[in-house]
């Protein structure tokens, strides 16, 4: 394929289809000073393209943990569409995480306790408003409480909390110890 037809099937200047070959961005050779372009070289660049350009729907926008939250305490948060977030959050539904922990389903919703477990009110969802997505400007990002209680549905993420619980307890008991050795050692 020479290089007009290239251009013409990938939508693109016969230039850039010259640039392309001199690059080796696609599989092409010399013959008497005219590029021969490769047709299946071509059409995989032309899918790399495609999928480069193509932005995500509102549906493919994952929902990210993050534990940079504003409101204070040891909280996690999830990131995403404000409206799916909000749907998951009055309807009590659980929702699917992506990045890191891909697959991980949690429920939204803190409900904030004193030192004896005792509720303090009702359950919090909207942590903070983010803003408009870069690549969605009319999509509304926010940021939601975890219910770190009902954990089912991610057993990792169980897992890391009950590993920092059992390591932040072990480091008040050692703390402890160390102020009954000091208060020890001061009234003997």
């Amino acid at each position: 394929m020479n290089t007009t037809a290239a251009a013409q099937c990938a939508g693109v200047t016969a230039a850039t289809i010259r640039t392309w070959c001199r690059r080796g961005v696609i599989a092409a050779t010399k013959t008497a000073g005219r590029w021969v372009i490769d047709a299946a070289s071509l059409a995989h660049r032309i899918t790399i393209g495609a999928l480069k350009t193509r932005k995500a729907t509102v549906s493919e926008l994952p929902f990210v943990l993050t534990n940079e939250i504003r409101t204070p305490g040891p909280l996690l948060g999830v990131i995403g569409p404000a409206d799916a977030l909000r749907a998951a959050f009055e309807s009590d539904t659980p929702i699917t995480l992506g990045g890191k922990y891909t697959g991980q389903r949690v429920h939204l919703g803190h409900t904030p306790r004193d030192w004896a477990g005792r509720h303090l009110g009702g359950p919090r969802g909207l942590d903070y408003e983010m803003g408009t997505y870069p690549t969605h400007p009319d999509v509304q990002g926010a940021c939601y409480l975890v219910d770190d209680t009902r954990l089912e549905g991610a057993p990792l993420l169980r897992r890391i909390i009950d590993d920092a619980l059992a390591r932040s307890a072990a480091a008040d008991a050692r703390a402890d110890a160390a102020d009954d050795a000091y208060l020890n050692d001061y009234y003997e």
